[in-house]
C-alpha cells in the first residue's frame, strides 16, 4: 500500500511501529555498523538498513526482526565497501601517468555515446564515473527511479548493440 492511499490512523500505526522497531533494535544494530564501517558512517549505514527493512511489507511478518536488521545492516555496509572500492579504482585509474597507460581514442565508442539521449548520457555518467545508485541519479537529475533504471538499461542495450 501507498503512503498516499494509506489514511491517517495507519500512517500513525506504521510510524509507532517503526519507532517502537528502532528503540528496540537500533542500538545492536548501530553497534553492528561502528563495528563494520566504523564511527563515521554508522549512523547511516543503520538508517539506509533499517528504512529500507522496515519500509518492505513482509517487516510485519519477520519472525526474527533483530536478525533480520542486522543482515540488512551487513549488507548495506558491504554495499558500502563495494561503492568506496568501484570509486577507488576508477580515482587510481583516473590519474595514472599516460606513459604508463596510454589512453587509446576509441571511435567507436565516443560515436556509441554520442547516439544515445542527452539523459542517458548523464545516467551513464553519473552511474559509471561516479559510481552512483540509480536512487542517488534520481535525486540529483529530479527523476522517478524507473525512469533511470529504464534509460540505463536501455543505454546499455543500446551501447552493447553499437559495440558488437
Amino acid at each position: 500500500m501507498d503512503l498516499t492511499e494509506q489514511t491517517g490512523a495507519e500512517r500513525a500505526v506504521a510510524l509507532s511501529v517503526a519507532e517502537v522497531a528502532w528503540h528496540a533494535l537500533g542500538p545492536d544494530a548501530l553497534r553492528l555498523a561502528a563495528a563494520l564501517v566504523g564511527p563515521h558512517d554508522a549512523h547511516d549505514v543503520t538508517t539506509s538498513a533499517f528504512l529500507r527493512v522496515t519500509a518492505a511489507e513482509e517487516w510485519r511478518v519477520v519472525v526474527d526482526q533483530r536478525a533480520y536488521l542486522l543482515r540488512a545492516v551487513r549488507n548495506e555496509a558491504s554495499n558500502l565497501f563495494r561503492a568506496r572500492e568501484r570509486r577507488w579504482r576508477r580515482d587510481i585509474a583516473a590519474v595514472r601517468p599516460a606513459a604508463v597507460d596510454p589512453v587509446t581514442v576509441d571511435v567507436d565508442v565516443y560515436r556509441a555515446l554520442a547516439k544515445l539521449s542527452l539523459r542517458q548520457r548523464s545516467v551513464v555518467f553519473f552511474a559509471y564515473w561516479h559510481g552512483m545508485t540509480e536512487a542517488e541519479i534520481a535525486h540529483l537529475l529530479e527523476l522517478s527511479p524507473g525512469t533511470i533504471h529504464r534509460d540505463l538499461r536501455m543505454a546499455r542495450d543500446r551501447l552493447r548493440k553499437e559495440l558488437s
